[in-house]
């Protein structure tokens, strides 16, 4: 791939980059930092990106496709959509995965390493407050949607 087609991917991921939720507030450098970190993967359908147990180093943002969160006592607790993030608790704390992650339509993801997440914050921890800050109002709407779900049984 030539230089130019390297800035008009470069262009376009940022762009797929400034509309998730967890990346709301960046400035315009501070997503090509995100990039430098960032690993894109494709996994092909039915394929696990991690399973249950599994140590958590890693977090995800689904570009493209679907992917099944779920656990071997409960099934199926969400479908993610592009948009979505998931396994943001391997970079939060080092903690064994809750849940398996199994693709459900070929996907492309954006990974981020729990060490390539912590070289950012020693590098710019302005940045990381501001994703910190996005998380956790995505894990909070998660866990009152969570809480209304389970009080109508």
């Amino acid at each position: 791939m030539g230089v130019f087609e390297q800035q008009i991917s470069r262009s376009r991921a940022i762009n797929t980059l400034k509309k998730l939720p967890v990346f709301r507030g960046l400035l315009d450098d501070e997503y090509d930092d995100i990039l430098d970190i960032s690993q894109i993967c494709h996994y092909a359908k039915k394929v696990a990106i991690f399973n249950e147990g599994d140590t958590s180093l890693n977090m995800f943002i689904l570009l493209s496709g679907e992917v099944e969160i779920s656990t071997k006592n409960g099934g199926t607790l969400s479908v993610m959509k592009p948009g979505d993030i998931f396994g943001e608790i391997g970079v939060i704390s080092q903690v064994l995965r809750t849940a398996t992650a199994r693709v459900k339509d070929n996907v492309i993801l954006l990974e981020i390493s729990k060490e390539r997440f912590d070289f950012l914050m020693s590098k710019n921890p302005s940045t990381v407050a501001k994703i910190l800050k996005n998380l956790c109002s995505i894990l909070a709407e998660r866990l009152i949607n969570s809480n209304k779900s389970s009080s109508l049984f």
